[in-house]
């Protein structure tokens, strides 16, 4: 391997590490509480290292967010071709979120509305979200687990509007965020899926864990 290789890959590699530390310290402690220097303490790197590879807190922050979406993708475009069908990867796509923000301290989903660029990457990573979820539900009902008398293009604004209420009312200073989760998506879940679905999504649910 050449030097020039080497160092790329050395490159890469701290890339992902300052991602994962910055994404932890983040949700730790709220996102204007952790500072730059702080990132760069804890992965024992100079504070130059730190903004010769993200200029500023809102790049990197931008950065976590991106890179974390589009493994989440990759993850479910994996389990879909497992053969898996609707109901599990409604599961699974619950449970990763679960695992990665139900610890998160509500400073963190607070401080987010004063960084733009992530603000409008989200409210892009949305809009693109409405429209894989209504070929999701089209392949429910091919399946045989969703309802075909329902008109998902409005259970899909209500899932949005719900959420954004979540965020935006910061229900999640008052309950766990897994809570939240759990309870809005499910009691959802259950009102168009089919006597099948239903057995189904039970079945799943009692072996999440």
């Amino acid at each position: 391997m050449s030097k020039r290789e080497s160092s790329n890959l050395y490159r890469k590699d701290l890339r992902k590490r300052i991602q994962k530390a910055a994404l932890q310290s983040f949700q730790e402690k709220g996102i204007k509480a952790v500072k730059m220097d702080d990132i760069s303490t804890r992965l024992s790197i100079s504070k130059r290292t730190l903004y010769e590879i993200y200029g500023n807190k809102e790049t990197l922050l931008f950065e976590c967010f991106r890179v974390y979406y589009e493994e989440l993708s990759a993850h479910m475009k994996s389990f879909n071709k497992s053969g898996k069908n609707v109901l599990q990867m409604l599961i699974e796509f619950y449970r990763v979120q679960v695992r990665t923000f139900s610890n998160t301290t509500p400073l963190f989903f607070s401080d987010l509305q004063k960084y733009p660029q992530v603000v409008a990457y989200l409210e892009k990573r949305r809009a693109e979200q409405k429209v894989n979820s209504l070929a999701f539900f089209q392949q429910g009902i091919r399946e045989g687990y969703f309802r075909d008398d329902v008109n998902y293009e409005i259970v899909t604004r209500i899932g949005d509007v719900g959420m954004r209420y979540v965020m935006e009312s910061q229900m999640y200073n008052d309950f766990p965020l897994r809570d939240i989760f759990r309870n809005y998506l499910f009691v959802l879940v259950r009102g168009f899926c089919t006597e099948k679905g239903l057995l189904e999504f039970e079945h799943h649910l009692s072996l999440l864990k």
